[in-house]
C-alpha cells in the first residue's frame, strides 16, 4: 500500500515537472533592468534633485538629472507638476529613452506613474547620440489642493525609464529616485 502511494506521488511529481518543462515564455517579458547609481537604496534615502542619477548596463551609459519641477494649477483645482529630466549618452552607443515620472507626497499618496503621467504618454527623447543630451516634458496631475499643499511638507519623484529598440538592440529598464526640494511647493 505504501509503495502504491508513494508511486503515485513520484508519478505524480514527475508529470508536474515535465509540464513545468514543456510551457514557453509569454512574449511580455520583463524588460531586463540595469544599474542605476547615486540613487535610493535600501536603508538610504533618496538623492537631492540635484543629485545626477547615472544609469547602466552592458550596452548603454546615461546620465540623468531633475532640469526643473514646475508646479502649475489648472482651473479645476487640479495642480499640474511639469517634469523636466536630463539625459545625457554618456556610452558608444546611441539611446532614445520613454519615461514615466510619479510624484509621492508627504503622506504616501502617489501620483503619475507608467502609463499615467503626461496623459499615458509619458516623455520621449528622440536618439541621443553620444554626448548629446535632452530634456523632454513630463508632466503629473495632482488632483486636490490637500494632496498637493502635502508636498511642501515633503514629496519624492520617482522616474521609469525604459530604452526604444535602435539597431535591434533590447530594450532596457531603469528607476531612479531623487527626493524633490519642498520650497518649490510651498
Amino acid at each position: 500500500m505504501k509503495t502504491g502511494i508513494l508511486c503515485t506521488f513520484a508519478l505524480l511529481g514527475i508529470s508536474l515537472i515535465l509540464v513545468a518543462g514543456c510551457t514557453t515564455s509569454t512574449p511580455g517579458n520583463p524588460v531586463p533592468a540595469g544599474t542605476v547609481y547615486n540613487s535610493a537604496t535600501p536603508g538610504n534615502p533618496a538623492p537631492g534633485q540635484d543629485t545626477t542619477a547615472v544609469l547602466v548596463n552592458g550596452t548603454y551609459s546615461i546620465n540623468v538629472s531633475v532640469y526643473q519641477i514646475t508646479p502649475g494649477r489648472s482651473l479645476s483645482g487640479s495642480h499640474t507638476v511639469d517634469v523636466y529630466v536630463t539625459a545625457t549618452n554618456t556610452g558608444t552607443s546611441p539611446v532614445q529613452l520613454r519615461w514615466f515620472s510619479k510624484i509621492t507626497n508627504a503622506d504616501g499618496v502617489s501620483f503619475g506613474g507608467i502609463g499615467v503621467s503626461h496623459g499615458g504618454y509619458g516623455a520621449e527623447t528622440d536618439p541621443i547620440m553620444t554626448g548629446g543630451s535632452e530634456t523632454p516634458r513630463d508632466y503629473v496631475t495632482i488632483d486636490s489642493d490637500q494632496a498637493y499643499q502635502a508636498l511642501s511638507r515633503g514629496a519624492t519623484l520617482n522616474v521609469y525609464f525604459v530604452t526604444e529598440p535602435l539597431d535591434s538592440q533590447a530594450s532596457v529598464s531603469f528607476s531612479t529616485t531623487w527626493t524633490l526640494d519642498p520650497a518649490q511647493f510651498a
